[in-house]
């Protein structure tokens, strides 16, 4: 086999292996698109009849939220849950924190690079809209932290939500200690 056609396979199977890792990006994005269609079906029908639904019928997570931001004309919904699984579809709600909505500490997380990629627009100040099936309450961001997960402690006893994600949002690695949190207050509205 002369050089050439070693140079032609070499860049031919380069060419492919490139495809193949821009496929599976792709993949991953359009799942997560895909998945806030059927997730938006599904969080209309909970509140018309206040109970929760699955998006589809093998899923072990369910809409209990929706969250807007304004500022960049962005809604999500939330997912009970934030185990992997869950978070491959949307932004999920700690089990652990209060429930949206309700008095105390509600965590919300979702991955850096497709849910919650935004949370590097927010600044102090801007308003966040938490629905759920029961009630509409209203946040400003209060503040923005870089922690260690290994050991940063999250006070479960103040009124605020919480944003969790991943950082720094750009890595190529990915399973860092390092978490960027928004955390907002309730805003009295009227």
């Amino acid at each position: 086999m002369s050089i050439r056609h070693k140079l032609t396979f070499l860049f031919i199977m380069l060419l492919a292996a490139a495809l193949w890792q821009m496929g599976l990006a792709g993949w991953i994005h359009a799942k997560a698109l895909t998945a806030q269609l059927l997730l938006d079906r599904a969080w209309q029908q909970t509140l018309r009849d206040h109970k929760p639904v699955k998006p589809w019928p093998w899923a072990d997570t369910w809409p209990v939220a929706e969250l807007i931001v304004p500022k960049l004309a962005l809604t999500q919904i939330v997912l009970a849950g934030d185990d992997g699984a869950t978070l491959a579809f949307g932004p999920g709600h700690a089990f652990a924190s209060a429930l949206p909505g309700e008095q105390g500490t509600v965590m919300i997380s979702g991955h850096r690079d497709t849910h919650f990629h935004f949370l590097q627009n927010l600044e102090p100040g801007d308003s966040l809209i938490l629905k759920t099936k029961s009630a509409i309450k209203h946040y400003k961001v209060s503040t923005l932290q870089i922690v260690d997960s290994r050991s940063f402690k999250l006070d479960n006893t103040t009124d605020e939500l919480v944003l969790v994600t991943c950082f720094p949002f750009n890595s190529l690695a990915s399973g860092g200690s390092e978490r960027y949190l928004v955390f907002a207050e309730p805003e009295k509205i009227g």
